[in-house]
């Protein structure tokens, strides 16, 4: 399964003053009601296994440098959404993390790997 999340708002990057705390909450909501949609759109459905990996790679909107970790910070609630489209609760993913080249607007793409079937 395969899904492109959009890029993630900068409000959500965990370094750093981005003001209230309530500009940080709206803009997570309203990131993971976005990413929901697209994974509808993308048909990811409940499956039945314990365990996913996700492999996620980054294309950032610019050139500019970004950690990483702190890139799968800002994409957590786009991963809490994946989660609740496929059942599987988060704590059982696991994770690649690459960086892919700078695409117009940005985007992660999520590619789903079951890994661990229920009995």
């Amino acid at each position: 399964m395969r899904v492109d999340l959009p890029w993630p708002p900068s409000a959500l990057k965990p370094n750093g003053s981005h003001g209230h705390w309530s500009k940080k909450s709206t803009a997570a909501k309203r990131y993971k009601a976005d990413c929901a949609i697209v994974c509808r759109a993308a048909g990811l459905h409940p499956v039945t296994v314990e365990s996913a990996h996700l492999s996620l790679r980054f294309c950032p909107p610019d050139r500019r440098r970004r950690d990483i970790d702190n890139m799968l910070a800002t994409v957590k609630y786009g991963l809490d959404a994946i989660s609740e489209a496929i059942g599987v609760d988060d704590q059982h993913f696991g994770f690649t993390l690459t960086r892919g080249e700078p695409v117009k607007g940005g985007s992660v793409q999520v590619t789903i790997t079951e890994t661990g079937v229920f009995e």
